[in-house]
C-alpha cells in the first residue's frame, strides 16, 4: 500500500473488491425492480448518477461533477438580454434544454417562457406538443394561436416516487411525434429533462440509434438530475406500439427490428389518439 498527501492508497485488490460489492448492490436493486440486471445496464448504474437511485446502493463516482460540466457545455447557451436594444437586434433566447433532435423538424426544450417565443417563430414551427397536464396558460395559447402552430397535449407521468410513465400515453406522444406532417415540432415538458428525455429516447432507438449514445443524449440534458427509471423506460418500450407509423412515415429504422405492416386492430387504440387542443 502506497502513500499519498498522507493518506494510505487502496491497492489493486481493494479496488476490484469494492467495485465487485458496488456491482453486486447494484444488481440487487436492479433485481428488486423485476428488471434484469444486464451486464451493461448495471455497469451504466454504477459509472453513472442518477437522482432516483438510493445513495446506499450506489456511491456517485468522482467522474459525475466533470460529466456533468460537459453535459452543460454541450446545452445551448442563453443569451444576455439587452432592453434597450431594438426590437430587430435583439438576440433571440431559446428556451431552457433547448436542443434541434432531428434538425428542421423535430425540437426540444423546458417549458417555453414568454421571452422565448420570437426565438419558437424562427423555427416556424407547425406543432408543439406539451408533456405535461397544466393548464396552458392564455399568453401561451395565444402565442401559438398567432403563430399558426397547431398544440397537443398528452399527460407523461414523471418517472418519481410511486409514479410510472404509461406506455398508452407514450403511444399517443409518440404518434404525434411520428408523423411528419406535423413538423416541424417541438416537444416539450416542464424542464426538458425527463419527460422529453423518454420521448427523444425512444425516437432515437426508432432511427436505430446504439442504447448507449441513447443514454448519452439522455444524460446531457438531464444530468445532474437523471433518472435511472427513465433509462429503463425508454430501454424496455416496444416499440411495436408505434412501428407501423414509423415505417409508413419512413423514418430510419434498424433491419432487425419487427414490427407489424399495419396499425393495430385494436379500437382502444384508435380512441387514444391525441388530438390538437384549440
Amino acid at each position: 500500500m502506497s502513500i499519498s498527501n498522507g493518506q494510505p492508497e487502496a491497492t489493486e485488490g481493494q479496488q476490484q473488491a469494492a467495485r465487485g460489492g458496488l456491482f453486486a448492490n447494484i444488481k440487487s436493486y436492479i433485481t428488486s425492480l423485476g428488471l434484469d440486471a444486464s451486464h451493461l445496464l448495471t455497469q451504466h448504474a454504477a459509472n453513472h448518477h442518477h437522482e432516483d437511485v438510493p445513495a446506499d446502493v450506489v456511491k456517485e463516482p468522482e467522474a459525475v461533477l466533470s460529466a456533468a460540466v460537459t453535459a452543460e457545455s454541450l446545452r445551448t447557451s442563453i443569451p444576455v438580454p439587452d432592453s434597450n436594444a431594438p426590437g430587430r437586434l435583439r438576440s433571440l433566447f431559446p428556451p431552457a434544454n433547448y436542443g434541434a433532435v432531428v434538425p428542421g423538424n423535430v425540437y426540444r426544450s423546458s417549458y417555453p417562457q414568454g421571452k422565448n417565443y420570437e426565438f419558437l417563430k424562427s423555427l416556424k414551427l407547425k406543432t408543439i406538443i406539451t408533456l405535461v397536464p397544466e393548464e396552458i396558460s392564455p399568453e401561451y395559447r395565444e402565442f401559438m394561436r398567432s403563430a399558426g402552430i397547431q398544440h397537443f397535449q398528452v399527460h407523461i407521468n414523471a418517472n418519481k416516487g410511486g409514479v410510472r410513465v404509461q406506455s398508452c400515453d407514450m403511444s399517443r406522444a409518440l404518434n404525434v411525434v411520428l408523423d411528419r406532417s406535423n413538423h416541424p415540432i417541438l416537444i416539450h415538458c416542464n424542464k426538458g429533462k425527463h419527460r422529453t428525455g423518454c420521448v427523444v429516447g425512444l425516437l432515437r432507438r426508432i432511427q436505430g440509434y446504439d442504447i448507449e449514445l441513447i443514454r448519452e443524449e439522455y444524460h446531457t440534458y438531464a444530468d445532474p438530475k437523471a433518472r435511472f427509471l427513465d433509462e429503463v423506460f425508454f430501454e424496455h418500450f416496444d416499440l411495436n406500439t408505434v412501428m407501423w407509423l414509423a415505417r409508413q412515415e419512413n423514418w430510419a429504422l434498424p433491419s432487425s427490428e419487427l414490427a407489424p405492416p399495419s396499425p393495430p386492430p385494436s379500437p382502444v387504440s384508435a380512441l387514444s389518439v391525441a388530438r390538437p387542443r384549440a
